[in-house]
């Protein structure tokens, strides 16, 4: 395990602890009011006792929230670090002859979604739209709907390297810091986008 996920081990112990001492103090706070002076419980106890229960509540939410729920902002550079690989795409052949680096199957899409399927090394690759994007070398480059800095220097370099045929991912790691450590997540995988760059539209298949 990443040294720095002992922070949100150690925080985790501390807020369970936090709710085992509230619990026992709350009970032996009403048992001596009860018990040994004989009296009612006052507002003034049960104030601070829903001070000590909202305590404990705000930080096992809080807990939760930064183990479970926080979502990946791929631009903030603080915590989350990208790295980017480049993978030449080999071509493959249609019955009547013309070439194509993609195929998107409409027969396993539905209507939110497109099954895209490329090679590299000789070997089959199938990702979903929902994770990935077409890029078509004819128009500028754009990735809507995903917030990365792409390289467009190396991009330019590989679009020339291997003739606008090659597929660029982008992998996100959490950075090993503070925060991430709290949230039990330094140095884990945080997303992967792919970005398949063809050289033209005609270079795209459409199985039905």
């Amino acid at each position: 395990m990443n040294g720095w996920n002992f922070i949100g081990i150690i925080a985790w112990i501390i807020v369970i602890a936090l709710l085992f001492i509230v619990v026992f103090n709350i009970r032996n706070r009403h048992l001596k009011i009860l018990v040994e002076h004989k009296k009612k419980i006052t507002w003034k106890t049960i104030c601070l006792d829903i001070v000590e229960i909202v305590v404990v509540i705000a930080a096992v939410i809080g807990m939760l929230y930064m183990s479970l729920f926080s979502r990946v902002d791929l631009s903030n550079k603080q915590d989350i670090a990208v790295t980017y690989k480049y993978d030449p795409m080999i071509v493959q052949t249609r019955p009547d002859g013309q070439g194509y680096y993609v195929k998107i199957d409409k027969s396993n899409s539905n209507k939110s979604t497109n099954v895209y399927q490329y090679w590299i090394n000789n070997s089959t690759y199938t990702v979903s739209s929902r994770e990935a994007t077409i890029s078509d070398a004819t128009l500028p480059f754009s990735v809507s709907g995903v917030h990365l800095n792409w390289p467009m220097k190396k991009i330019k370099q590989m679009d020339n390297k291997y003739q606008h045929a090659y597929v660029i991912t982008a992998e996100a790691k959490y950075k090993n810091n503070f925060v991430n450590g709290l949230g039990l997540r330094a140095g884990r995988f945080a997303s992967e986008y792919r970005v398949i760059r063809v050289p033209e539209r005609s270079f795209i298949d459409v199985s039905k």
